[in-house]
């Protein structure tokens, strides 16, 4: 919801335009025409009727005719009226609503023969509702939200009329009152627009209501008088300042001037600069039309403006040519290498050491000990990694010897090989143990595929959950253990 206030010099005109006074004119005449019309059709027979009667009887029926055709609604009967895009809400208890609008305009502008005459004496809000409430808005409640505003702008104590429109298509209401109270006091809150802002949104809140919107989307035509002026002005000064010929002060006064509007500075009282916006006749305080408007803000505006230009319209500078270098063989483009990306956690339940995780990612194949869910003993599966797939492979079936592994990745693979076997030696260590050179070349065969003996394959099925390392290291521990035992007992 939204209050526009206009005021007014004339209570008669006022009330004529909320009550439709024009359309109702032009209504009435209209449905006469058609009775006229529609009488002539039937004049041979009313002139026989006519002559039959005599003198009294012609009077009585001219009587009879001038009363059943229809009266121009001047106000006499204001509920019952032929225009159906407006209705009386309420109205203060001593107005005389039913003795037409001459009787309602007096009622209202009563309070104000007690004084001397004021320069606006008429009241007159318009309370714009946005088109989303028109469904909950009853005309109950649209009487109750107008009271509640006059009470809230403090325009109490004074007769009024509330009028309901249906000319449009948000819900609307005229509110029309005195502008002097019972006890001759001038109620200046009219003039009051911050005030009148406050109340809208406070009236918002309490009744749920739809915010209205600012100047620049306000429809002018509804408006009358100064105020239309002014939200207009709003409205041209807000479409001239984004011209793109406005580019500092002077440059905004030029372009404002060409429009016919001009700005004046005065020193006030206190000896502060204020600015004026000129229309016609008309003279506006900046912070009447709104308080952005001040030199001082579109000063700094423009600044800003001229600077983001200047930083826009900058050529960067393009660098000198040189001749081209022959990239050395340091700097050439390597071949891309072969990733193998490592095995998700918990892969399929199974345990995989760290070090077997390792050999798997340097293309090697592993064998894990895997149990399904419907199975009650796991078997070990075979898992590698498929170079022309690219998918990660998991079988009871070892590899094929032959599997194909890319070069770049063999050299990457050998590389680094290398590169372990140097720092091994630079840090000192050898190894020296028979045994576990032994292990070692037995892992590396078991793991690259290569067949491996039936008592470790024994071993394995009666050692569930165990990696190859652990089950090689055990496997080996116990058959050393046993050629102990064997040369003991010799």
């Amino acid at each position: 919801m939204i209050a526009y206030i206009i005021n007014g010099k004339s209570f008669g005109n006022c009330v004529d335009y909320v009550t439709r006074r024009a359309l109702e004119e032009r209504l009435y005449n209209e449905q006469s025409h058609q009775q006229k019309t529609a009488e002539r059709k039937y004049e041979p027979a009313k002139r026989l009727a006519d002559e039959h009667e005599a003198h009294v009887g012609a009077a009585g029926a001219r009587w009879q005719s001038h009363h059943d055709s229809p009266q121009p609604n001047n106000g006499e009967d204001i509920i019952e009226h032929l225009s159906k895009d407006w209705h009386l809400l309420c109205a203060t208890s001593d107005i005389r609503i039913y003795e037409g609008r001459k009787a309602m305009a007096e009622d209202i502008a009563r309070p104000t023969k007690t004084r001397k005459p004021i320069k606006d004496p008429v009241g007159h809000i318009s309370l714009d509702f946005h088109p989303k409430d028109k469904p909950k808005m009853t005309d109950e409640l649209m009487a109750e939200i107008a009271q509640d505003y006059m009470r809230q702008m403090g325009l109490t104590n004074t007769p009024f009329i509330v009028v309901r429109h249906y000319d449009k298509e948000h819900p609307h209401c005229h509110i029309v009152f005195s502008r002097v109270d019972y006890d001759g006091k001038i109620l200046t809150q009219t003039t009051n627009f911050k005030k009148n802002e406050r109340v809208c949104k406070a009236l918002n809140r309490k009744y749920q209501l739809m915010q209205g919107k600012s100047k620049l989307n306000t429809d002018v035509s509804k408006l009358r008088g100064k105020e239309k002026v002014r939200y207009q002005l709003v409205q041209d000064i807000a479409k001239l300042f984004i011209h793109p010929s406005v580019k500092d002060w002077d440059s905004y006064l030029d372009i404002l001037r060409q429009h016919g509007i001009t700005v004046k500075e005065k020193v006030g009282k206190s000896g502060r600069m204020n600015l004026y916006y000129c229309v016609g006749k008309h003279e506006f305080w900046y912070r009447k039309l709104n308080p952005y408007l001040s030199r001082e803000n579109l000063e700094k505006v423009f600044r800003a403006r001229s600077e983001k230009q200047k930083g826009t319209s900058q050529v960067v500078k393009k660098p000198v040519s040189q001749k081209p270098v022959m990239p050395t063989p340091s700097d050439a483009p390597k071949s891309k290498s072969v990733v193998i990306p490592p095995l998700p956690d918990g892969f399929m339940g199974a345990r995989i050491a760290p070090h077997d995780l390792d050999r798997y990612q340097r293309g090697e194949a592993i064998c894990a000990y895997i149990c399904n869910p419907d199975e009650i003993v796991g078997k070990h599966h075979w898992i590698w990694y498929d170079f022309k797939t690219g998918q990660l492979r998991c079988e009871l079936t070892p590899p094929p010897a032959d599997r194909y592994v890319p070069e770049a990745f063999k050299q990457h693979s050998v590389s680094s090989k290398v590169t372990s076997t140097a720092q091994s030696q630079g840090a000192g260590i050898t190894l020296t143990s028979p045994s576990f050179r032994s292990g070692v070349q037995d892992d590396q065969g078991f793991a690259s595929g290569n067949g491996i003996s039936d008592d470790f394959k024994l071993w394995l099925s009666r050692h569930p959950g165990l990696s190859i390392d652990e089950a090689l290291h055990r496997y080996h521990d116990e058959q050393k253990a046993k050629q102990r035992c064997k040369g003991l007992r010799l």
